[in-house]
């Protein structure tokens, strides 16, 4: 299958009114219901008009297509897992170790990529490049590689002698081998991550960017 790096099609129009957005509220919620609970093939325009109570004449006037309405879901659903995340970061990024701050993203890259997973593991595959944990978070930020920052200000806190293109390789090697190696397991076998092994084996993988002289 191919992956389209592009923005997905979203909102045909952004609503001013509340009640607009509690109509496009409405049809996103609905949208996650059906999805989580019978599926993708379930989504339908009839489906989101039952559940939502949003007729389908004002389901097209906000959005385009079935596949818009999943991107706007998949966009909240990562909105929500950051706004989460940024507000733990927030409060004890500042205080933790090289590997308790790793593990929290090794949790991060799992919880995110499975959600996403359980909504439409075919869209998501599709649009991985666009929805994958790297630049979601990027999105989320509205800063290119304010992940990559992120990590790199970490890793210098810990290891302040550590020369600045040092650490902008292992942030952006480290970050990515997470990502793509929790996106494609979790794809082979959404199951896995329910194995604390699989916890245990990443947060492995991220610390070995440190050699043990390092760490």
């Amino acid at each position: 299958m191919a992956v389209d790096n592009s923005s997905p099609a979203g909102l045909r129009r952004e609503p001013k009114q509340e009640r607009s957005r509690r109509m496009v509220l409405a049809i996103e919620q609905a949208a996650r219901k059906i999805l989580l609970e019978t599926g993708s093939e379930a989504l339908t325009t009839t489906s989101l008009e039952l559940v939502s109570g949003v007729p389908k004449a004002s389901i097209y006037q906000y959005f385009p297509s079935l596949d818009a309405v999943k991107a706007e879901v998949f966009r909240h659903e990562i909105k929500q897992h950051f706004e989460h995340w940024s507000a733990r970061l927030e409060s004890q990024w500042n205080a933790m170790s090289l590997a308790d701050g790793l593990a929290m993203i090794v949790d991060s890259a799992i919880n995110l990529q499975a959600a996403l997973i359980d909504l439409d593991a075919d869209f998501y595959q599709s649009h991985s490049g666009y929805f994958g944990v790297w630049t979601a978070y990027d999105s989320y930020s509205d800063q290119h590689d304010a992940g990559a920052d992120l990590l790199k200000e970490f890793f210098a806190r810990h290891y302040p002698t550590m020369s600045s293109a040092d650490l902008d390789l292992r942030a952006h090697a480290m970050g990515r081998a997470v990502e793509q190696t929790s996106y494609h397991i979790l794809r082979d076998n959404p199951d896995y991550r329910h194995q604390p092994l699989l916890r245990d084996l990443l947060l492995s993988m991220a610390l070995s960017f440190f050699s043990p002289s390092l760490i």
